[in-house]
């Protein structure tokens, strides 16, 4: 198959929905019915299009994905979709990473609408399905299809960077949203579990407000570039955990770190693990008496990893490391 992005770009949205709708239903917050590949609407191609029933009606979805930096070709998409999206429609925007002003654009384009409800998501691709797909893209076409579930062995989407809604004051009567103000289970889990986490854990990161809290992931800066302490209440295979994420970028840091995965877990007294494909150390809370007990169990195995883990992700390599380390010996994973 060809090398470009294009190419690339069409398999991973194939593979979405063909095979794994449930990472966009998990952004939406929507049973999603079917979703299809390039379908058009109103004359435009669409990535991936997809419907869901609410209490209110029919609700419309549309994925725009690079595996790219946000660019100026697919913010000029996103808007005509923007544009042609019917009343309540959510669309996501998926790419490697986003431009301020992108975002800003968009931003700008849906405090400017008032006639419809639309529910915008920027959400971040994870760089390890690139290595995937560029497997995926040296194989004939007539292979593709029986490999592309290479693809679940990696998250898709990171995290939601951001979330906007359309102005919709100049919606009335029978197409008023009624839920327009409404926050959703996950927003309000989040912010109890965020609370929680700034009233225990003293780690000044915490206190950076974010974004958004509909997400499944809350993610804290851990020290460096592409490292972030992760909280998860529940995701899409049910799973809950508190997991530090790497990257390309910082491979070599947590190789480092997977030395001393034993330590580590010597130190927290639980079950933790490597996954190599994702990049990242987590440990899993499984045995919970109640919602409320699971969270417990949550924001003290934060505390855990940033107690243990933030010694590495701030300081490993850098000059003042031996300084700083001094100042935190407690902290060191040493056997």
């Amino acid at each position: 198959m060809s090398k470009n992005n294009s190419e690339r770009e069409n398999m991973l949205n194939l593979y979405i929905a063909l095979l794994n709708k449930k990472i966009v239903e998990d952004i939406v917050s929507e049973k999603v019915e079917e979703l299809k590949w390039e379908k058009y609407h109103e004359a435009k191609k669409i990535d991936i299009y997809g419907e869901a029933e609410s209490e209110e009606g029919k609700i419309t979805i549309f994925v725009e994905n690079q595996i790219t930096p946000s660019n100026m070709s697919h913010l000029k998409s996103v808007k005509t979709i923007i544009q042609k999206a019917p009343n309540d429609s959510k669309i996501v925007w998926g790419a490697l990473n986003f431009s301020s002003d992108h975002l800003d654009n968009v931003a700008e384009v849906l405090q400017n609408l008032t006639t419809k409800r639309i529910e915008f998501f920027a959400v971040q691709i994870n760089d390890s399905v690139l290595e995937i797909l560029d497997e995926l893209n040296k194989l004939h076409v007539l292979k593709v299809m029986d490999k592309l579930n290479a693809l679940n062995a990696v998250e898709i989407y990171s995290n939601t960077v951001d979330k906007y809604v359309s102005n919709c004051s100049g919606l009335e009567g029978e197409n008023f949203y009624k839920g327009y103000s409404r926050e959703s289970i996950r927003e309000k889990t989040n912010a109890y579990i965020l609370n929680e986490l700034r009233e225990r854990v003293k780690f000044p990161n915490l206190f950076r407000e974010k974004r958004t809290l509909d997400d499944n992931k809350i993610r804290f800066g851990g020290g460096r570039e592409e490292v972030n302490f992760e909280l998860i209440f529940k995701d899409r295979y049910e799973n809950s955990m508190v997991s530090c994420q790497f990257s390309k970028m910082t491979d070599s840091l947590y190789r480092e770190l997977v030395k001393r995965k034993h330590v580590f877990e010597s130190k927290i007294g639980k079950n933790v693990i490597c996954d190599n494909v994702n990049r990242r150390i987590l440990t899993h809370v499984n045995e919970y008496e109640h919602k409320f007990d699971k969270i417990d169990q949550l924001v003290n195995l934060m505390d855990e990893y940033i107690f243990y883990l933030s010694n590495y992700t701030f300081y490993f390599g850098k000059p003042m490391q031996d300084e700083m380390w001094e100042q935190h010996k407690e902290g060191l994973l040493k056997g």
